[in-house]
């Protein structure tokens, strides 16, 4: 087992130094897109000081731990996630249901998108300066919290792929997820309550930013806690549940 997962692995860094130019053209990108948002928030609060109930430097805090988990996000799932509905379609799962370890764990560690990590180092930074400026520290709930962010996010989209296995087309409704997830980067607390909740416990947008984010900052309510850590072992099993029934009524594509 830890053979083929070194493996995957291995296919994985090979396939990304492949392309050098690849590479280094997604690290410019990245760059640019994150500086520029920061940058537009940036000068933003030097006319604004208030967001909802979040001060200039935490709306700033905000918006680097919305591009932190993003950017583990993009690492962990957004090849992977892609690569399963695809495969689905093409008929090519056949042949991934018969490697001898997890399904999920299988597609993650094969299509990590390791260009991405290019920009982990400059986007730790930006967040580890951001908490500086709100006079809180790197704590033990703070880096879970991000860690379910990512997970409870990956999760959800491999939910959604997954219906592409009863016959169903997901890509439109991969395309509505991204849309929404933009709403992430936005201060929760402008929203109405409702909507704020359905963003939390509903579709888990603000699981990407707001709640990690409040709790570094110690404003989190309790519920929103349980939740944040308990997202992604719930998804999880609702992901678990739709493989089990969706390989029931998948049809291969492979003639």
């Amino acid at each position: 087992m830890k053979g083929i997962i070194s493996e995957s692995v291995k296919y994985s860094i090979k396939k990304a130094i492949q392309y050098r130019a690849n590479l280094i053209s997604w690290f410019i990108a990245d760059l640019a897109m994150y500086t520029a948002t920061f940058l537009g928030y940036y000068f933003l609060t030097q006319k604004i000081s208030v967001f909802g109930d979040y001060s200039a430097n935490e709306v700033l805090l905000y918006i680097s731990c919305y591009f932190l988990i993003n950017n583990f996000f993009a690492i962990l799932f957004s090849e992977s996630v892609s690569r399963f509905g695809h495969n689905v379609l093409a008929g090519y799962f056949d042949y991934d249901i018969l490697k001898p370890q997890p399904l999920i764990k299988y597609y993650v560690l094969k299509h990590l998108n390791l260009p991405a990590v290019c920009a982990t180092p400059f986007l730790i930074g930006l967040n580890l300066y951001c908490l500086k400026l709100c006079n809180t520290t790197v704590t033990i709930q703070y880096v879970i919290s991000v860690f379910c962010g990512v997970m409870a996010m990956g999760f959800v989209f491999f939910i959604v792929y997954s219906l592409a296995l009863f016959g169903i087309r997901s890509e439109g409704i991969s395309a509505v997820c991204i849309q929404l997830l933009s709403i992430g980067e936005k201060p929760d607390t402008v929203f109405p309550r409702i909507v704020r909740n359905v963003l939390i416990y509903g579709i888990p947008i603000f699981l990407f930013s707001a709640v990690p984010t409040r709790i570094a900052l110690n404003k989190l309510e309790f519920m929103e806690m349980v939740w944040m850590f308990v997202s992604p072992v719930f998804y999880y099993a609702v992901l678990k549940i739709l493989l089990r029934q969706g390989m029931k009524k998948y049809q291969s594509g492979v003639e």
